[in-house]
C-alpha cells in the first residue's frame, strides 16, 4: 500500500492557504468598509448640521421657529426625499445626483465636479464658506452624496 501522507499534507496546506486568503480578503473588506462607513456618517452629519459659517435662517411652512441654513434645511431627510427651498420651490431628491457629475454648467460656462457643485451650493444656497477642495470635510460630504448614488446609472438626469 503506497504512503499517501504527502497527499494529506498537501491537502491540509492548501486548505490552510485558502482559509488564510479568505480571512485576509474579509479583513481587507472590513477595514475598507470601516473608514468608508465613517466618512459617510461624518458627511451625513455635516450635510444635516453644518452651517459653514452661515448666519442665515428660514422658517419652513408649518413651523413655529426659524431653522438654521444647512444643506439639510432644503434637502430634507438627508437629501433622500424631495426637498423645499425657502422660496417654496420643490427640489428633487439627491438619490442618484452624484452619478451626474462631472457635468457642464451652461450658466457658469464651466465643467462642474461634484466638489465644485457642493462648494457652489454652500456659498450660494446657505450663504456659508465651503470647505477647501480635497479637505477632509469636503471629501466626507462628497462620499456621503456618492453613497446616495451607489445604484444610480452614471449620466442619469435626476427628475
Amino acid at each position: 500500500m503506497p504512503d499517501h501522507t504527502w497527499r494529506l499534507t498537501l491537502l491540509a496546506a492548501a486548505s490552510l492557504a485558502l482559509t488564510m486568503a479568505h480571512a485576509a480578503s474579509t479583513t481587507a473588506m472590513t477595514a475598507a468598509e470601516g473608514p468608508m462607513a465613517a466618512a459617510v456618517a461624518r458627511g451625513g452629519q455635516l450635510f444635516d448640521h453644518a452651517r459653514f459659517g452661515s448666519t442665515l435662517t428660514w422658517v419652513p411652512d408649518m413651523a413655529f421657529h426659524a431653522k438654521p441654513m444647512t444643506c439639510g434645511a432644503c434637502h430634507t431627510n438627508g437629501g433622500k426625499t424631495i426637498g423645499t427651498m425657502p422660496n417654496g420651490k420643490q427640489i428633487p431628491s439627491l438619490i442618484g445626483a452624484a452619478a451626474d457629475f462631472p457635468r457642464y454648467n451652461a450658466k457658469k460656462h464651466a465643467v462642474f465636479t461634484l466638489q465644485r457643485q457642493l462648494a457652489h451650493c454652500i456659498r450660494a444656497g446657505i450663504g456659508g464658506k465651503a470647505p477647501a477642495y480635497e479637505s477632509p470635510a469636503m471629501i466626507d460630504l462628497e462620499v456621503y452624496l456618492i453613497s446616495l448614488s451607489k445604484t444610480a446609472p452614471i449620466g442619469r438626469n435626476v427628475p
